[in-house]
């Protein structure tokens, strides 16, 4: 199950990545973003070699990472509603099947039986592909003054991080091999098979049950 697991995480990873690839030749980078950037790595190596002091460097690099992100904030909420509609609505109508899980024939359940709910779905790939960070990016990008909007991304991406690492390591810890995303979530990842497997047998221990009926 664990290799099942790794499998269907590589597929929808690859998956995202060819999502991002097509928004961002859809929407390519404007030349300011272009001039920003060049401005930004200027910022980096006058820091790294100390023409600028620290305070300097998170100011000046803060307001041109906060102008970059303004201007590709098209780009990034139509990441966020293609990682929404991948990781929540799609398995949602499609029996918890990601691509991924689909290939793998897994699927994502409710651990007690119940039936799958969309805030379950975003909880659990909050921790494993950062739906609830590109939320709160795009929210605080309208909230926040630039000069906090850096500091506050920054520490966001360092916890969503610290949560990626945490989560494997309680799925590589725990005896059931459920991992941090799936305790809070409330679900478990299932083989199909093994579920057609129990269902069939079902079906056969209620025909056996009912020729011993009418046999006695």
């Amino acid at each position: 199950m664990r290799i099942l697991r790794i499998k269907a995480y590589i597929i929808d990873f690859l998956v995202v990545l060819l999502a991002l690839g097509v928004i961002q030749f859809c929407l390519p980078k404007s030349k300011y973003v272009t001039t920003l950037e060049v401005e930004q790595s200027t910022i980096m190596e006058d820091y790294l070699a100390h023409r600028i002091s620290y305070q300097d460097y998170l100011q000046n690099y803060g307001e041109v990472y906060y102008q970059i992100s303004l201007e590709q904030q098209t780009t990034s909420l139509l990441y966020f509603l293609f990682m929404i509609s991948y990781f929540v609505l799609l398995p949602y109508f499609w029996k918890g099947r990601t691509v991924g899980c689909y290939l793998c024939n897994v699927e994502v359940e409710r651990f007690d039986q119940g039936v799958l709910h969309p805030w379950q779905l975003f909880v659990r790939y909050s921790f494993t592909f950062g739906l609830f960070y590109l939320f709160l990016s795009n929210v605080l990008l309208l909230v926040l003054p630039s000069q906090n909007y850096f500091s506050v991304i920054s520490i966001l991406s360092v916890f969503q991080f610290v949560l990626v690492l945490f989560n494997a390591l309680t799925i590589l810890i725990r005896k059931e091999k459920r991992g941090l995303h799936e305790l809070l979530s409330n679900t478990e990842l299932t083989k199909i098979i093994d579920k057609k497997k129990i269902e069939e047998l079902e079906k056969q221990k209620i025909l056996m049950a009912e020729q011993e009926s009418k046999t006695s």
